[in-house]
């Protein structure tokens, strides 16, 4: 069985009991980064010294996927992303397509993660909404805002802190006259989380009442 463990975005508490249960039970763990998998253990004082860590970045080493698919056929394995649930936005995806491929059994655990807490707080109408992962860098990336200010209910994308301001510019020369919702590093000390027009948010980031630091998750209603 192969269990997909939701980690701490960065609160520590925000663990369940099932998870630090599988974390002392298996022995074989693939993560999204290892040094990061070791350092949460350490963080519940649970001894490593038994346990084996392997990296999972992609599936285009044939080898390599014929490894894991050997290590989850042959035991219980659990996939740690680098924080939130694995799989729904990182090279977790890949193993639970290999897993529906083969077929091998795996469960999903609930937990933490940014996207749902961003949802809920923009204060959206989300009985509908688009969720888009990562907005391209380059190439597909003024396609992928058009298409999100077509639709009628919200459109919700992580962005990182190196292109949240060029966000607010693309969508200034879309015409963009709707709601945002910005939820900046969700769980942790400097958590902030605000809603507004494009005119709001630009003032917010340009004079640091946001600060252009860490991890977002922004929503767009027209």
């Amino acid at each position: 069985m192969l269990y997909f463990i939701p980690t701490p975005i960065w609160n520590k508490e925000d663990i369940t009991l099932r998870a630090l249960r599988l974390f002392k039970e298996l022995d074989i763990f693939l993560c999204e980064d290892t040094r990061t998998a070791k350092k949460l253990f350490a963080m519940y004082d649970i001894p490593t010294q038994t346990k084996h860590f392997y990296a999972l970045t992609s599936f285009t080493d044939q080898s390599k996927m014929n490894r894991y698919k050997k290590l989850i056929t042959e035991h219980n394995v659990a996939m740690l992303s680098e924080a939130g649930t694995p799989g729904l936005s990182d090279p977790g995806k890949s193993l639970i397509q290999l897993c529906n491929e083969t077929p091998l059994p795996y469960t999903i655990l609930p937990g933490a993660n940014a996207l749902i807490p961003a949802v809920v707080w923009a204060g959206f109408d989300t009985s509908i909404f688009t969720f888009l992962g990562f907005l391209p860098q380059k190439k597909g990336r003024k396609t992928a805002l058009k298409e999100a200010l077509l639709r009628p209910h919200p459109t919700f994308f992580y962005e990182s802190v190196h292109r949240i301001k060029k966000l607010m510019e693309e969508l200034r020369t879309l015409t963009f006259q709707g709601k945002i919702s910005i939820a900046r590093e969700i769980s942790k000390h400097f958590e902030q989380l605000r809603t507004g027009s494009l005119d709001e948010l630009e003032i917010m980031l340009r004079e640091g009442t946001m600060s252009v630091k860490g991890e977002f998750v922004v929503g767009i209603v027209p």
